[in-house]
């Protein structure tokens, strides 16, 4: 992680400005790097978040085991917690958001042996689909790639989802990055966000890469949108 909250930039007169990070200013809203105290919330609201995944994956009557698997998996992954930032909201975690940049080949420590006693055979099988579907290797030089935001939906309407978007810009920026991407269901209303924050889609699902998706997470239909920074 880098040392400093601080980016130098230069405005228009080429003056160099400071700008802080977002979510780091005095008020409700802040938004910091994931602790030991964070790993229930963040498996929580991951399967949660993306219920209709892990319910394909997994099957309806598992979705408790998905939450413990992913509570233990997290719990001894501490090699990819400095992805994760976690917004907190008076105090409460309320959302997280999760980068990865070039280079980054640090892994979540899953075992087969630990999910099949959570989710049986079939369900593993499953979700090792959902991970190999849901799983971004290929990050270029000068990228910066959201691999996941979610928001607890008992903070929605705070501005949260824009806090962490809006960090997510300023530490790829920090790291030299001149584009930031993600992946999203079309449809999702998460889309509006995205273009408001400045993301356009650049490409949609295609061809083999659409039964790719079908099979792993039960829908064809994703695209990618990109932000030059």
């Amino acid at each position: 992680m880098f040392p400093t909250q601080q980016l130098q930039l230069c405005s228009r007169d080429r003056q160099p400005t400071i700008q802080t990070a977002p979510g780091t200013d005095p008020g409700p809203l802040q938004v910091r790097n994931m602790e030991a105290q964070d790993v229930d919330f963040v498996a929580q609201l991951l399967v949660e978040s993306f219920s209709d995944k892990f319910e394909h994956a997994v099957g309806k009557s598992r979705m408790e085991g998905a939450v413990q698997q992913t509570t233990r998996m997290l719990g001894r992954s501490r090699d990819v917690w400095h992805r994760y930032l976690i917004a907190v909201y008076d105090g409460r975690p309320a959302g997280l958001i999760v980068m990865k940049f070039h280079g980054d080949t640090a892994e979540e420590d899953f075992q087969c042996g630990e999910a099949c006693s959570y989710l049986g055979c079939w369900g593993t099988r499953g979700l090792v689909c959902l991970r190999c579907c849901t799983s971004m290797e290929d990050i270029s030089a000068g990228e910066g790639y959201v691999d996941r935001i979610c928001v607890d939906a008992n903070f929605r309407g705070k501005g949260i989802g824009k806090m962490l978007l809006d960090r997510a810009d300023f530490d790829a920026r920090r790291r030299g990055c001149t584009a930031i991407f993600l992946w999203v269901k079309q449809g999702n209303r998460a889309v509006h966000l995205y273009e408001r924050q400045g993301y356009v889609i650049t490409e949609t699902a295609n061809g083999i890469f659409r039964c790719f998706m079908q099979c792993g997470v039960g829908s064809p239909d994703w695209c990618k949108m990109e932000k030059q920074l």
